[in-house]
C-alpha cells in the first residue's frame, strides 16, 4: 500500500509567457473590433466589407497559432509538474522507507494504514500484521487510551513518552511525536525507540537515589573539589552535623572549610591537599573548631580521581574521631598512671627495703630523707622526734645547713599546724603559707612558702613529723601528699625498730656492765674466803 503524501508539493510550474497573454489581449481585441467593422461595412458599405477579408484571415491565423502556441506550452508545463510530483514522492517515499524513526499512518479509530520499516522494526512486527492493527494494543496502559486518543484528537498534536509492549512481547520506551489530520482523516505517528536510554536513565536516577540515600545517612562527611582550586564542589549533609555549619555557607565561599581547621594544623593539612594529585592519596588526622568553638579531631581520606588521563577532581571521606581520641588519651594516660604506679611501688619497695635493712638511727633517717627526695620535690625536709608527749626535737634535716639545729627542742604549741599534725594524726598541706594567718616563720619552718607535714605513726602512736618545705608556692600537690603518707608508714616502722634496737642495746650495755660488775664482786668475795682461810 502506497503512503499518502504527508504534504503538499512545492510549486513548480513556470509563470505562463508573458508575450503570449498580451498577444492573446490584442488578438481579441483586434477581432473584436475587426467583426464589429465588419458588420457595419456590411450593412452600409459592401465593397469595403470585402477588403477586410484579408484582416479578419491574418487575424485567425493568428488566433489558431496562439492557440497551438498555448497547447505547446501546456504540455512541456504539465510534463515538468508531473516530473517534479514523481520526484517529490519518490524523496518522501524514500525517507519513510529509510528514515530510523518509526512511522505510523493511523484512521481516526487509531487503526494503522501504513507503516514504514523502522516502526515494524521497533514493534517487532511484520508490516503487513502491523497494518490494520490498532495503536492503543501496543500500549501498557491500555485502560486510558481512548480518553487520550480523544484529547489529541482535539488538541491535533502531542509528545510525549509511552511504555509499550511489542510484537513478541518485549517491553520498551518510546518518544512518541504525534500530529493529527494532515490529511482530513489521516494521522501520523512517529516513533523513537528511547529503550535502552530509558533504562540508562532509570538505572543512572537509582544509582543516584542509592548514592543520596548513602550520603544523607552515613555519619561521615562525603566531599569532592576540584584538583587545581582546592574548591569544594559537594558536600553531604554530615557536613552540618559534624562542623556545626551549614552546607550553604559552601555555596557561598567554596573554601570555606579551610578556616575550620586548627591554626596549628591548617599549614600541614593544606599542604598535604594540595599534593593529593600527584601523591595519591590523603590520609590525615587534624583538629578542627566547630561552629560553637568547639575544638574536635577529624580524621580526612582522599584520592584523585582522572579524567581522560588528566586529575581534575579530588574526592575522599572525612570522620569525627573525637571519641577515639579521647579513648586514646585515656588508654595513655592510663598507662602512664600505671607506669607511674609502678614506679612508685617500686621505689616504696627499694625504700622500705632499705630502711629495713640497718637498724641504726642515724642509718634509718639518712635513708628516710634520701627516699623521700626521690618521690617529693622540696627544698627543706626536717625529721621532727617527740619528745615528752609535747615537744618536738630536730633529729635530722636535709641539706645540712646548720649541724647547729639537730638536736633543737621547741614546744609543738609554738605552731598551730605541728600542733593539729601530732595531735590529729593527720597530714597537713599548705599550698601557700603566706595565705595562712597563723603561718608563724620560724625555725625550722622559717623561709618556707609551701609546706608538708606527715604524723610517723607507729603502733598508733605518734613518734615524729616529716616536714618539709619549698622556698616557692604552690609547688606541692595532693599527689604529693599520697606519695608521703606512703612512704610514712614504713619510715616510722623503722624507726620504731630503730628504737627498740637503740634500748636493746642500752640494756644489753647495762646488763653486761651489771654481770661485769657481779664477776668482779665473785672475785673480792673469792680473795676474801682464801685470805680468811
Amino acid at each position: 500500500m502506497r503512503s499518502p503524501s504527508l504534504s503538499q508539493p512545492s510549486n513548480v510550474l513556470c509563470p505562463f509567457p508573458i508575450w503570449i497573454r498580451w498577444s492573446s489581449i490584442t488578438t481579441l481585441v483586434a477581432s473584436v473590433g475587426l467583426l464589429g467593422v465588419s458588420l457595419f461595412a456590411y450593412n452600409y458599405f459592401a465593397f469595403f466589407a470585402v477588403s477586410l477579408v484579408p484582416s479578419l484571415l491574418v487575424a485567425l491565423c493568428f488566433a489558431v497559432f496562439l492557440n497551438f502556441s498555448s497547447l505547446w506550452h501546456l504540455r512541456r508545463e504539465h510534463r515538468r509538474t508531473d516530473r517534479a510530483f514523481r520526484d517529490t514522492d519518490s524523496e518522501f517515499s524514500s525517507i519513510f522507507q529509510n528514515v530510523l524513526d518509526g512511522i505510523l499512518i493511523v484512521d481516526n479509530e487509531a487503526d494503522c494504514l501504513d507503516a514504514n520499516p523502522a516502526a515494524a522494526a521497533i514493534l517487532r512486527l511484520p508490516i503487513n500484521k502491523l497494518i490494520g492493527q490498532n495503536v492503543g494494543h501496543f500500549l501498557v496502559d491500555r485502560d486510558t487510551f481512548a480518553q487520550r486518543w480523544n484529547s489529541f484528537l482535539q488538541n491535533k498534536s502531542e509528545r510525549g513518552r509511552a511504555q509499550l509492549v511489542a510484537g513478541d512481547g518485549t517491553t520498551l520506551f518510546v518518544d512518541f511525536t504525534a500530529a493529527a489530520n494532515y490529511l482530513p482523516g489521516r494521522h501520523v505517528l512517529i516513533l523513537c525507540d528511547v529503550t535502552e536510554r530509558t533504562r540508562a536513565e532509570s538505572s543512572l536516577r537509582k544509582s543516584e537515589e542509592r548514592f543520596q540515600l548513602m550520603a544523607n545517612n552515613i555519619q561521615e562527611i562525603f566531599w569532592m573539589m576540584h584538583a587545581d582550586t582546592q574548591e569544594l564542589t559537594y558536600v553531604n549533609p554530615a557536613y552540618t552535623a559534624i562542623t556545626g555549619h551549614p552546607v550553604e555557607s559552601l555555596h557561598r565561599n567554596p573554601s570555606a572549610y579551610q578556616d575550620l581547621i586548627h591554626p596549628e594544623d591548617r599549614i600541614r593539612v593544606l599542604s598535604k591537599l594540595q599534593d593529593l594529585a600527584h601523591s595519591g592519596a590523603l590520609d590525615e588526622e587534624f583538629r578542627f573548631v566547630r561552629a560553637d568553638g568547639e575544638v574536635r579531631w577529624a580524621w580526612a581520606k582522599g584520592v584523585p580521581v582522572p579524567t581522560d588521563g588528566e586529575t581534575r577532581w579530588l574526592v575522599g571521606t572525612a570522620q569525627d574521631i573525637t571519641l577515639r581520641k579521647q579513648a586514646d588519651m585515656k588508654i595513655i594516660e592510663q598507662l602512664d598512671a600505671v607506669e607511674v604506679a609502678r614506679a612508685e611501688a617500686e621505689a616504696l619497695r627499694k625504700s622500705t627495703l632499705a630502711l629495713s635493712q640497718n637498724l641504726a638511727m642515724d642509718s634509718v633517717l639518712d635513708t628516710l630523707l634520701q627516699c623521700i627526695s626521690e618521690l617529693v620535690p622540696f627544698d627543706w625536709a626536717t625529721v621532727l622526734f617527740v619528745e615528752d608527749g609535747f615537744e618536738l626535737m630536730v633529729a635530722r634535716e636535709a641539706p645540712r645547713i646548720d649541724p647547729k639545729r639537730i638536736g633543737l627542742t621547741f614546744k609543738a604549741a609554738e605552731s598551730l599546724f605541728l600542733q593539729r599534725v601530732l595531735f590529729e594524726k593527720r597530714a597537713l598541706l599548705l599550698s601557700d603559707v603566706a595565705s595562712e594567718t597563723e603561718w608563724r616563720d620560724a625555725p625550722p619552718l622559717d623561709e618556707i612558702q609551701s609546706w608538708l607535714g606527715i604524723p610517723l605513726v607507729a603502733a598508733n602512736r605518734v613518734l615524729g613529723i616529716l616536714s618539709l618545705g619549698s622556698k616557692a608556692p604552690n609547688i606541692f600537690t595532693a599527689e604529693h601528699l599520697r606519695l608521703a603518707k606512703s612512704l610514712a608508714v614504713p619510715a616510722a616502722v623503722a624507726i620504731q625498730n630503730a628504737r627498740t634496737h637503740q634500748r636493746a642495746e642500752i640494756y644489753a650495755a647495762e646488763l653486761e656492765t651489771r654481770l661485769e660488775e657481779m664477776r668482779g664482786m665473785q672475785r673480792a668475795l673469792e680473795q676474801t674466803a682464801r685470805k680468811t682461810v
